[in-house]
């Protein structure tokens, strides 16, 4: 990939990360812009901290794809849509869209045609690890039908690219699956966690849950939950009535554990073990593969 102009649409904690990695290479020029530029002209201000790295400060948005070639952009998930649409205004022939942000497939799709409009290619990236702990090399996963060069390009500056598809959108939904586990385990923990405190118990829950979540691996442990799951989900519904009503006890409201209660409850009523007994399944796929030929949803 033949780039030395780049563009960053965003300077928060990603845009941050990213521009670390992009100035390690001092053949790259760098142009940033954020709409915090124009509202804060104090002397500690973004615009001055972006400027002291070595970042050239845009003006707009407008003259940052003008003036470069490939432009990334790494705003909110509630401006993604809109930014591209600016882009996309001035994306001529030649020029590369590359959107960071965590947005559904179908906005990365819609993203993906606003790009071409004027003959822009685009680049979708989804951020898998966490920036505050990996920076700019968090693994991450491209998708489009020129990711790979650009894969390449910046892999070669230390980032942790992994090429995925030809095919937009397919990076976006391994990251909201993802996140289906990875936020919903945050939540779940919230309200363990603030339960125990009320019943002055916190230290051993949480020591009781890691000595259990250490003694195998996640892949063994997700396994067992999975395939036993075919024939306790009634029994585990059961238990979980109990559990929210240790919690609305101590008025703590059970928003996970009446939506676990829920999930196991569907599970019962399907009678999974009919369909992929007569003994209890093995690999986690073939529950799931009969959960999905029973319209489990």
């Amino acid at each position: 990939m033949d780039v030395t102009k780049i563009g960053l649409v965003g300077y928060g904690e990603v845009g941050q990360a990213l521009a670390e990695g992009l100035l390690s290479n001092r053949q790259l020029s760098v142009e940033v812009f954020d709409i915090r530029f124009n509202n804060d002209k104090t002397p500690d201000s973004l615009a001055t901290k972006a400027k002291t790295t070595g970042l050239i400060l845009g003006n707009d948005i407008d003259s940052l794809v003008k003036n470069n070639e490939l432009i990334i952009s790494a705003v909110t998930c509630e401006q993604a849509l809109q930014v591209a649409e600016r882009v996309s205004e001035n994306l001529a022939k030649g020029k590369i869209f590359v959107d960071m942000n965590t947005v559904a497939p179908r906005v990365k799709i819609e993203i993906d045609r606003l790009t071409g409009k004027k003959g822009g290619t685009f680049i979708e990236i989804a951020i898998l690890g966490t920036i505050a702990s990996y920076g700019f090399k968090s693994p991450m996963l491209a998708c489009g039908k020129h990711a790979q060069n650009f894969v390449r390009f910046f892999n070669e500056l230390g980032f942790k690219i992994t090429f995925l598809s030809d095919e937009i959108g397919q990076a976006s939904k391994m990251k909201m699956l993802r996140s289906v586990f990875a936020k919903g385990v945050e939540s779940l923990l919230f309200e363990m966690l603030v339960a125990a405190e009320k019943y002055k118990m916190l230290e051993p829950v949480m020591n009781a849950v890691a000595e259990h979540m250490d003694k195998s691996s996640f892949l063994n442990i997700a396994q067992t939950w999975i395939t036993t799951n075919v024939v306790h989900a009634k029994r585990r519904a059961e238990e979980m009535d109990h559990v929210i009503q240790t919690l609305e006890d101590i008025n703590v409201q059970p928003i996970m554990s009446t939506a676990t209660r829920d999930r196991l409850q569907k599970c019962a009523r399907i009678n999974l073990f009919e369909h992929v007994g007569p003994e209890l399944p093995t690999d986690y796929r073939s529950v799931i593969k009969s959960m999905v030929k029973l319209n489990y949803t």
